[in-house]
């Protein structure tokens, strides 16, 4: 039985137009990555349900918007997956390329205490 749609989207050839989550890890893996790739106004009705990368993508990048962007992670993962405890949020930009890269462990208590990481490379060129 599924518990939703995998993120980024696949196809499938096991019924269905979409391949499916099986596992809760897999489910929360999903949604995190989803969110967090979330762009202001893409949600109509949820304004505050969007990423604060793309706040911090375009501005210089410092010790400060590091703390900043961080914060923010911090209060828009607890508001929207309090299933997650967050251990470390590390992210890094990359000047020679314009990739802000980043990577999120988390664990989940419901789930045994279960680890993750998510990595992202978010591009400031279209």
């Amino acid at each position: 039985m599924a518990n939703g749609i995998l993120f980024p989207f696949k196809n499938t050839q096991d019924g269905g137009v979409f391949k499916k989550t099986i596992t809760s890890l897999e489910t929360t893996r999903s949604d995190l990555i989803a969110f967090l790739t979330l762009k202001k106004k893409q949600r109509p009705m949820r304004n505050n349900l969007y990423s604060p990368y793309y706040d911090y993508l375009f501005e210089p990048w410092d010790e400060i918007s590091d703390a900043s962007l961080q914060a923010d992670l911090v209060e828009k993962i607890n508001q929207f997956f309090p299933e997650i405890v967050l251990k470390e949020i590390q992210n890094t930009f990359l000047e020679e390329e314009n990739v802000l890269q980043s990577k999120i462990i988390y664990s989940i208590p419901i789930l045994g205490n279960v680890e993750d990481e998510i990595n992202l490379s978010l591009s400031t060129i279209n």
